[in-house]
């Protein structure tokens, strides 16, 4: 049976000794790190099965180290459990956000340690096999709690200002569901649903010409991936196997692929997910939105998805709605918000009827301001592909 290996990093050496001893007399392969940039450059070269990383560090903390981990494409998925000598529940927070899976504050029990290292190892083997080796494309998740709130028509919006902000990249829109699609009927197309022929086949076997076959070119320099108007359920169902293909080969071709997600987390959708750099986390401005967002969340996490990719987005279906404090639900959520889309129901009467997206309808808009406020959140990462 192959040894875990873990990374310890803690630039107090008796610390990192205690804890490397604790955990080789449990039969672990250990390695050390004792500074953040040591920590990064090592995890990238060892790719370790598990990391133990400490917060407070000078220069490069914990919580920075954490982040540039779950950046890369090597690391991205390697347990981070964090140690420190902070209980505060907002440090415990800042670590979770930071992409931390678990958390132990100093002093250090062996039993809970082991206990702790053990559970995030199983974790690990538990929830999916090693992806395919991802491209340089990003991937960017338009999530809803909820359906009907117009996340849709939000993921088709950003993705044409995002081609428009950046006419020498190669962009891809992908109705990432089995069913109910609409975005060919936003666009005054009609087209039979890629996904679900791609679907149909036989995922061993599916070739990356085959999926690039399907990819319908708009007259804005986008490129399409659409799903049928059938409801959910009727056509083949999407897989994991099958999500991590298709991943793989849109990540390989385009700079950018904006996915239209259901509001669920099947094992296809999952799986983009976990691919993703940026889940857009879209929600309306009220109480129950408020709950449906922190459920969400949670089960982002409990999924080894990971909440910290999460940004939110409201989106205001009625004019004159009363409206939370943005302050209140970032605390509450305890997530960054991009922007709230405003109620434009005039707008939107004319994008359906004419078969144009708003942003093409009334490219000066207050909704087309708010839309480039989301094109400059999700590209910051990409500027230099």
């Amino acid at each position: 049976m192959e040894t875990n290996r873990i990374l310890i990093v803690d630039d107090d050496v008796d610390a990192l000794r205690l804890v490397g001893i604790m955990l080789e007399r449990e039969g672990f392969q250990i390695l050390a790190a004792a500074s953040g940039q040591q920590a990064i450059d090592k995890a990238i070269e060892e790719k370790p099965d598990l990391i133990i990383l400490d917060v407070m560090m000078p220069g490069i903390d914990g919580y920075q180290v954490a982040m540039q981990l779950r950046k890369h494409p090597a690391t991205q998925t390697i347990p981070i459990l964090m140690f420190t000598a902070k209980t505060a529940v907002n440090d415990k927070v800042a670590g979770f956000q930071a992409g931390a899976d678990d958390y132990l504050t100093k002093p250090i029990h062996r039993a809970e340690l082991i206990t702790r290292v053990q559970a995030l190892l199983q974790r690990k083997q538990r929830a999916v096999p090693e992806p395919l080796p991802p491209g340089q494309g990003q991937i960017i998740g338009f999530l809803p709690t909820k359906g009907g709130l117009g996340t849709s028509s939000l993921t088709l919006n950003v993705a044409l200002e995002l081609q428009k902000a950046f006419p020498n990249k190669r962009i891809a829109l992908v109705e990432w569901r089995s069913g109910n699609g609409t975005l060919a009927s936003q666009l005054g197309m009609s087209v039979p649903g890629g996904i679900q022929s791609l679907a149909e086949m036989p995922t061993v076997t599916l070739a990356k010409s085959q999926v690039t076959d399907r990819m319908i070119r708009h007259t804005s320099g986008l490129h399409l991936l659409l799903s049928t108007m059938a409801p959910a359920g009727v056509g083949p169902r999407l897989t994991r196997d099958f999500s991590r293909t298709v991943m793989h080969y849109l990540t390989t071709d385009y700079d950018y692929i904006l996915l239209d997600l259901p509001a669920a987390l099947d094992e296809a959708t999952a799986e983009a997910l976990r691919m993703a750099g940026d889940i857009i986390l879209t929600l309306e401005p009220n109480r129950i939105g408020i709950l449906m967002a922190q459920t969400m969340l949670e089960n982002l996490d409990r999924q080894n998805i990971g909440a910290y990719k999460a940004k939110i987005i409201l989106i205001n279906r009625i004019p004159g709605a009363a409206s939370l404090n943005r302050m209140d639900i970032e605390n509450t959520l305890q997530h960054p918000m991009i922007c709230s889309i405003p109620p434009a129901p005039d707008l939107a009467y004319e994008s359906v009827q004419s078969g144009r997206p708003m942003v093409i309808v009334q490219p000066n808009s207050l909704l087309a301001q708010q839309v480039r406020l989301v094109v400059k959140a999700v590209s910051t990462k990409g500027m230099n592909l």
